[in-house]
């Protein structure tokens, strides 16, 4: 009996983790690729990164990103300058009509600072996407362990 209730529950996470990387088949704006890496112990900093993809036909601007797990989620960006290498925030995040940009690692991502509890391998994460016509996109990334890519 406890198996069975078992092998429904795998079920249904497994369906639900596959619509987590997505925020709608249907939607203009979709996210493809996203996860956020476990916290390491005793840091309360970690990264999130995904592909934005933009089908619409005008420019979308993602001016912040929010969560419940943590107060301070910034835009930032890796760059190289005289052989070393930067991270500075950046205000938002314009995405050109039709187009989409990458969150990776090295180059630009969101820094998550002030993480309230411990994140681990298999926790989703709601995160909300601000646009600047005021319109908020929810998503939920996968969690993976720190070293992942």
């Amino acid at each position: 009996m406890k198996s069975i209730h078992h092998v429904k529950y795998s079920i249904l996470l497994t369906f639900l983790l596959s619509m987590t990387n997505h925020v709608s088949a249907t939607s203009l704006i979709t996210i493809t690729d996203g996860y956020i890496k476990a916290s390491i112990p005793g840091s309360h900093v970690t990264a999130a990164y995904m592909t934005i993809n933009n089908n619409r036909d005008k420019k979308i601007i993602i001016q912040k990103v929010t969560s419940t797990f943590s107060d301070r989620i910034e835009i930032h960006e890796h760059s190289m300058s005289e052989g070393m290498m930067h991270m500075r925030e950046v205000g938002k995040m314009v995405i050109s009509a039709n187009s989409h940009i990458e969150l990776q690692p090295s180059g630009l991502h969101l820094m998550i600072f002030n993480i309230k509890k411990k994140i681990s391998k298999g926790d989703v994460i709601p995160l909300r996407l601000h646009l600047s016509d005021q319109s908020i996109i929810q998503i939920q990334l996968p969690v993976y362990r720190y070293n992942f890519r």
